[in-house]
């Protein structure tokens, strides 16, 4: 935070991650009335897909363009798509279809942003520090995408949807606004080369086959996102059905997951980067799956909240996790596209959501949760078995030089 470029960037991600949860919470409320739960789960599926889709790409454009020239337009486009939305809600009655138009948009604004915010965080802070300045990234882009979710439900009850959107063209701007005032120069500016994009993607494509590391990262994070992220397809159920509760037992648990992912992130921002994040990983996916294997055998609503504030931890860690290792282990120029893979491997998500729900409808939501935390459990396992830099030795608990490939 000393840096002033580093304090708009910060800024910035407030009023983006806002903004992505306003919509979430609009899009979400305004699909359920337009078209049911189905519509619901076709609106965010949609708002996921541009990760799978375009996650290499979005990466390969924040490696070959100005950055923050990205995140400018990014911001600037979530303004002029919200002001058309909030026209439309407020004026014609919105069908099924045109809600998941709607989350696509908003899913290709997202996936625009991440890869240029995140390794423009690092352009800013330099390698020394850069597992500190992503945490601080995402522990900005957690707090106001917590602040959007509740304004968002006191918005639309208030005010209505459209009022809702309204705010996220507000939010957007005010990115833009922060944005304004940054000024980088690529601390790439040794490495990088200028070269055509068509090979650019091309070596985007090859990252995964020629860093062995990204490799391990990105199959790492394709399992935590099936296996572990999955778990909120059973949480309700395991509400409704072995807690014996309703919605605000629902809202509790959630709200735990929040506060302990939140925890996490302060946590990881202030630990000395010195300290290495690899076996901090792995650690965090086995803790992750015994969360999830307490969670499942919970008897209460109290042990279910302060269980989920361990999950909330796990899951915030382990995610700010993959996306710093994924930068490092690559040379600074291709930083974007390493967060191209990471967007890529979590676009896997749909999955997890589809097998998790298939595993509570066969057996309930405690024997989903057990399983699935065992099977995460077994990955952080194999991790350290293949992996031996996610072993936590007294020799090498320092950071070490990087290699790339």
């Amino acid at each position: 935070m000393r840096s002033p470029g580093f304090r708009w960037l910060w800024l910035s991600t407030l009023g983006v991650g806002a903004a992505q949860h306003l919509e979430l919470t609009a899009t979400s409320w305004l699909a359920l009335t337009a078209g049911g739960p189905l519509a619901v789960g076709a609106a965010l599926a949609a708002r996921s897909l541009p990760k799978l889709l375009f996650g290499l790409t979005a990466g390969t454009i924040a490696d070959r363009f100005d950055r923050r020239a990205i995140l400018l337009a990014t911001a600037v486009s979530g303004v002029s798509v919200m002001t058309a939305v909030t026209y439309f809600v407020a004026t014609v009655g919105l069908v099924p279809w045109q809600v998941i138009a709607i989350g696509l948009a908003n899913g290709c604004l997202q996936v625009m942003d991440i890869p240029a915010r995140q390794a423009l965080a690092l352009d800013i802070a330099g390698r020394e520090i850069a597992p500190n300045a992503v945490a601080s990234v995402s522990l900005g882009d957690r707090l106001s995408k917590a602040a959007g979710a509740f304004a968002g439900g006191a918005l639309i009850a208030t005010f209505g949807t459209a009022a809702c959107y309204l705010a996220v063209g507000v939010a957007y701007a005010l990115a833009a606004a922060f944005v304004l005032p940054l000024r980088v120069r690529r601390a790439d500016s040794a490495e990088w080369v200028a070269i055509p994009f068509a090979l650019a993607l091309r070596e985007a494509t090859r990252l995964v086959l020629d860093v062995p590391t990204l490799r391990t990262l990105a199959l790492a994070a394709i399992a935590a996102e099936v296996f572990a992220y999955s778990f909120s397809s059973a949480v309700p159920v395991l509400v409704r059905d072995v807690l014996r509760s309703g919605p605000q037992a629902l809202g509790a648990l959630t709200g735990s997951a929040s506060v302990g992912a939140t925890v996490a992130v302060v946590a990881l921002s202030l630990l000395p980067a010195r300290v290495r994040r690899e076996p901090l990983l792995s650690l965090s996916a086995a803790a992750f799956g015994a969360s999830l294997i307490a969670l499942g055998a919970s008897t209460s609503v109290a042990m279910a909240v302060a269980i989920m504030l361990v999950v909330g931890v796990c899951n915030g860690a382990f995610d700010v996790l993959q996306y710093t290792l994924m930068q490092l282990a690559v040379p600074v120029s291709q930083r974007g596209r390493a967060m191209g893979v990471y967007l890529l491997s979590i676009g896997s998500g749909p999955l997890g959501q589809l097998e998790a729900g298939t595993l509570v409808s066969l057996g309930g939501a405690a024997w989903a949760l057990a399983l699935n935390g065992a099977i995460v459990i077994g990955v952080a396992v194999i991790l350290l078995a293949l992996a031996p830099a996610h072993r936590w030795s007294g020799r090498h608990w320092r950071t070490e030089p990087a290699r790339h490939g």
